[in-house]
């Protein structure tokens, strides 16, 4: 039987640049996913949809088939057809000793990358053809909704092409990458290694966390004082930095999601946490009725991410507060790493 070559278009989108970023790639009106970060550049967003369309191919059971990607960045291009190839024979070095940019990334495309058949074409952007205009609207909507504080929702994938699979297939393969997402941070080469006295770290990160609370306080006079969004957070950064899943647990909302430096994402916020880690101001402001925005930088040995939180408000009947949470009446639904220039 014949192979069945699938053509996609990828795209990235910054605004800014760096600023807030999306990525998408698109099959077709059925057959697309996106999503991005609340800081990142256009070569982020770019490599970032060669990458997902890599692994959602995969997870579908299609890595076998040719792959022909479209493409407007002679960069991802560059990056992904060409010098790929000699800065993997240098031992990721460039020929003139310079860092490679999104190094971590590019290394994640050549493992996806590896035995399969893929194509890549340069086609114009902005100039009406609509697979790129299509993949253009997804990744800068992705990015418009990160400015506009939201978090926006991906794409059905692959589950539902063809009409078959459906919902269940999808939700299958998001499970699959899901199940490696808890390693992300630990598998990338732009981060430290994860091992060590949990107890000690969470001890560490507890001393440089700051005390400086900027928790936007809204609502009618007289009303009582909003949830402290500062120490919510803080909360949720020990419990990770001291490997405390029964911790986070308490405070997660249903469905939390967490997205690592690499784009993967696992449910929940359980995961590898890198040694040294230290925490910059927390700033959280209202991003809805019952949500609210938190964001701060952290650093460790081997680089600097900025971390976005969406926590929102916890139903009457699911408030599972015991005494041990600093605000019981709230939950984190979505956390965000985006590694930073020079990581």
């Amino acid at each position: 039987m014949a192979a069945m070559t699938i053509t996609a278009a990828v795209d990235g989108s910054s605004l800014g640049n760096p600023g807030p970023a999306g990525w998408a790639w698109v099959v077709d009106d059925s057959c697309w996913d996106a999503g991005g970060w609340p800081e990142g550049t256009n070569n982020l967003g770019e490599l970032t949809a060669v990458l997902e369309l890599l692994r959602a191919t995969e997870a579908a059971g299609l890595a076998h088939e040719p792959l022909h990607v479209l493409a407007d960045s002679q960069y991802a291009i560059n990056v992904v057809s060409k010098w790929r190839l000699g800065w993997k024979k240098r031992g990721w070095t460039k020929a003139d000793k310079k860092p490679i940019k999104n190094l971590g990334l590019i290394q994640e495309i050549d493992r996806a990358i590896e035995g399969r058949r893929v194509t890549f074409e340069w086609v114009k952007g902005h100039a009406g053809h609509p697979m790129n205009e299509a993949a253009d609207d997804r990744a800068r909507g992705c990015a418009e909704a990160y400015r506009d504080g939201r978090v926006p929702s991906g794409g059905p994938g692959f589950g539902r092409v063809g009409g078959g699979g459906g919902a269940g297939e999808g939700t299958a393969s998001a499970e699959a990458r899901a199940g490696e997402g808890s390693r992300a941070l630990a598998d990338s080469p732009d981060s430290s290694a994860m091992e060590g006295p949990m107890n000690e770290a969470a001890e560490r990160v507890h001393a440089s966390l700051s005390v400086r609370a900027d928790a936007e306080r809204e609502g009618a006079q007289g009303a009582q004082e909003g949830p402290d969004l500062v120490a919510s957070e803080k909360e949720m950064i020990l419990a990770w930095a001291g490997g405390d899943a029964e911790a986070l647990a308490r405070i997660e909302a249903p469905g939390a999601v967490r997205i690592w430096p690499d784009g993967r994402s696992t449910p929940g916020m359980a995961g590898p946490a890198p040694t040294g880690l230290k925490v910059g101001r927390i700033e959280a402001v209202r991003a809805g009725a019952d949500a609210w925005l938190v964001r701060y930088r952290i650093r460790w040995q081997a680089g600097e991410s900025l971390e976005t939180s969406i926590w929102v408000a916890a139903d009457a009947e699911d408030d599972r507060a015991d005494g041990l949470s600093q605000s019981p009446g709230v939950r984190i639904l979505h956390h965000q790493s985006t590694l930073l220039p020079g990581a």
